[in-house]
């Protein structure tokens, strides 16, 4: 089957956020943030039931290098991205819809 995703405007400016504040950090490594996201999309358009649950269908899965968690859902071949959320920060900011 052939998936598609659909990041939401949420999803999108939270990867901005990580982006520039690992670019903030060490010059070089926003890129590498997002070269993990996209990679992490990759694998998801995939195999998008390979993450576990995280609320009712919707699921979540970690990057490899960095401590952010991507909360999507999966109807028919649309893989819809809720968020971008750092592990760190409030569970609250979890958005999920």
């Amino acid at each position: 089957m052939n998936y598609v995703l659909e990041i939401t405007d949420t999803a999108i400016t939270d990867g901005i956020e990580a982006f520039l504040w690992y670019e903030s950090l060490v010059t070089g490594l926003g890129i590498e943030f997002s070269e993990s996201l996209e990679s992490f999309y990759e694998k998801l358009l995939l195999n998008p039931y390979s993450h576990s649950y995280f609320d009712g269908t919707t699921r979540h899965g970690v990057l490899d290098r960095f401590p952010y968690t991507v909360v999507y859902d999966v109807f028919n071949e649309v893989i819809v991205i809720y968020s971008v959320f750092m592990e760190k920060q409030d569970p609250e900011k979890k958005r999920v819809k």
